[in-house]
């Protein structure tokens, strides 16, 4: 079949004006300053698309890495700042509800942070005066009863399935005590630092302290000028995921409360049961090492178990290892399901690899730390994500998902 002339023709003129339009449009971007992209070149486009991108995410990851390292370092460095800090943190988040309430009702900002703190002041000095009377009360009757099991252990070591005499048991306490009176220098050096230790405690308490102070009442404006340090563009996001971390934040720290409270009521009664003269001071040991995860719990058992030892028998003291075990299910399969899992949408295979982690690189106070970094990173990173609802959290009395602290 032959096609008309005039038809070939004009089909090759709109090739022609198509070409046209074609490098005139790609003159008009480049005149406006739009490059346009390079083809890719031969030993890209030898790679994998694949390969590249997991080149891309490696780089990243390892700078992220080694960011993270950085900043590692430089807390443990300066210890001392960085923990009180941390501390003021979970301070505020325990105190933010009080705070926020007392400030609904008229007070200023200033005040209800202050009158916060004194309650707290309050209750943690009540506490503590409380078991400092009642050791106190009972010293001599406590050391008695100390004297009564001291020696009926001897018997039973003596006249027991150990078999051990007297004259062995008096040559291994000759033994210890020429041990301490040659140590005297070493035993000097730990007082030392036990007393140094405490300088930076009590330093560190009183910077914690003020620390949540400043918190309580200047926080907004102490999380906008962090803020003006994220660029622009990406400020409202972030600060929205920082204030639903934050919820999440206030949100387990007052479920810690509740566990730790119910965790020493639980230790006290039980003692009382028994007939110790020691519950109240087993309770508030209990209540005050809950907040450290596993350890403290394994903290207060052992000296639990030991005063009752010492003050009410072996026996006795068997069983109040029954009732600690019987407080840690009770916290575990009852209350962290359904207070802490509530607080936090976090596994519980995170929690415990959280912990452990914690543990590795800080100690005690690592695993302190580990599970409230953990509940607001784990909010903090949901939010950020558009497809992922918001964290389910309640907020808390007084203010807003993605509200800091308030000024009066």
């Amino acid at each position: 079949m032959v096609w008309p002339r005039s038809r070939v023709y004009r089909s090759k003129r709109v090739r022609d004006a198509d070409v046209a339009r074609l490098a005139s449009g790609v003159s008009r971007r480049v005149s406006r300053g739009v490059a346009t992209p390079a083809p890719p070149s031969s030993d890209d486009s030898a790679i994998p698309t694949g390969m590249r991108v997991a080149a891309g995410w490696s780089w990243r990851v390892l700078v992220l890495g080694a960011l993270v390292v950085a900043v590692g370092w430089v807390l443990a460095y300066l210890s001392e700042v960085s923990v009180s800090l941390f501390v003021g943190i979970l301070l505020t988040a325990a105190l933010w509800p009080s705070t926020n309430w007392l400030s609904a009702r008229g007070l200023p900002r200033g005040l209800a942070a202050a009158l916060s703190l004194l309650l707290l002041a309050f209750i943690v000095g009540g506490i503590f005066s409380l078991v400092g009377a009642q050791i106190a009360g009972q010293w001599t009757e406590l050391v008695n009863q100390a004297a009564v099991s001291f020696n009926q252990l001897m018997t039973w070591i003596s006249n027991g399935p150990l078999h051990i005499s007297n004259t062995q048991m008096d040559k291994w306490i000759d033994e210890a005590i020429s041990t301490v009176t040659n140590s005297s220098s070493t035993i000097a050096s730990y007082a030392s630092q036990a007393g140094r230790s405490l300088g930076y405690f009590v330093a560190g308490a009183a910077l914690a302290l003020f620390a949540t102070f400043f918190f309580l009442y200047d926080g907004r404006k102490i999380s906008d000028t962090a803020v003006m340090l994220i660029p622009r563009q990406s400020r409202p996001r972030l600060k929205n995921a920082a204030g639903v971390g934050w919820v999440s934040l206030v949100a387990y720290v007052r479920a810690a409360i509740l566990v730790a409270f119910v965790d020493g009521l639980g230790a006290g009664i039980g003692a009382a049961a028994l007939g110790s003269s020691m519950w109240l001071a087993i309770g508030a040991l209990t209540f005050i090492t809950a907040f450290v995860p596993l350890l403290g719990a394994l903290t207060a058992g052992v000296v639990s178990a030991a005063v009752i030892f010492v003050t009410l028998g072996w026996l006795k003291a068997v069983i109040m290892v029954g009732i600690f075990t019987l407080v840690m299910e009770i916290e575990a399969h009852v209350l962290q399901p359904f207070l802490l899992g509530k607080a936090v949408s976090v596994h519980p295979l995170a929690v415990l690899y959280g912990l452990s982690i914690g543990f590795i690189i800080g100690g005690i106070v690592g695993g302190l730390f580990a599970i409230p970094l953990l509940a607001f990173g784990n909010a903090f990173v949901r939010a950020l994500k558009p497809e992922v609802p918001g964290f389910g959290v309640p907020p808390v009395q007084g203010e807003q998902v993605g509200e800091t602290a308030k000024t009066a």
